[in-house]
């Protein structure tokens, strides 16, 4: 039997599985709707979501599904993995994070070219490059309050949403940079 980290990762190893969770992001829809966006069949699509399903990644939507109308939504805002060092299937994970980092990159140009928006949510987004110097422990505090920080937006989201609503996708990551990139220990060589 399968751990749920490795099912988790084919899950999010296969390209359509990510586009369907992107498409869930926007809201909850039918296999058929999501067919219909993806230029797929029903028949493929319901066979990702069951396993999107298994994974613990999205879940039915009681509230919208009725008779054979089956609602599918994401079971959290936050998906996160771990990365190839430390998972214990790391082919997967390299898999799932390539892929994840090529829809960020698409959705980045997408959104770059996007002309519909009011300049109110063009002067809201932002771009940000930090670099800072941490401890492991501290990269593990800042990892720890970020995803505090998510959680609290995501109830406070979906507690009651004002209108004018719009989904948001957010990307972060964090990890060591390059080694022995320090220029105050190469000026004092």
């Amino acid at each position: 039997m399968l751990d749920g980290e490795t099912t988790v990762l084919r899950a999010l190893g296969h390209p359509a599985r990510q586009e369907i969770l992107d498409a869930l992001a926007l809201g909850p829809a039918t296999s058929a709707m999501l067919a219909r966006a993806m230029d797929s069949n029903t028949g493929v699509l319901s066979y990702h979501l069951r396993e999107l399903g298994k994974a613990g990644l999205i879940e039915h939507d009681a509230e919208r599904s009725s008779g054979r109308a089956v609602y599918w939504k994401l079971a959290s805002d936050d998906i996160r993995w771990d990365g190839p060092a430390t998972a214990a299937q790391p082919g997967l994970a390299r898999a799932a994070a390539q892929i994840s980092l090529a829809r960020v990159l698409r959705a980045v140009h997408t959104y770059l070219g996007r002309t519909d928006l009011a300049v109110d949510w063009h002067e809201a987004a932002l771009f940000s490059r930090s670099s800072l110097r941490l401890t492991a422990a501290q990269l593990a505090e800042l990892t720890a309050e970020y995803l505090a920080f998510v959680q609290r937006w995501s109830r406070r989201a979906a507690d009651d949403p004002p209108p004018g609503v719009q989904p948001v996708r957010l990307a972060w990551f964090a990890f060591p940079d390059l080694p022995g990139t320090d220029p105050a220990q190469e000026a004092e060589s």
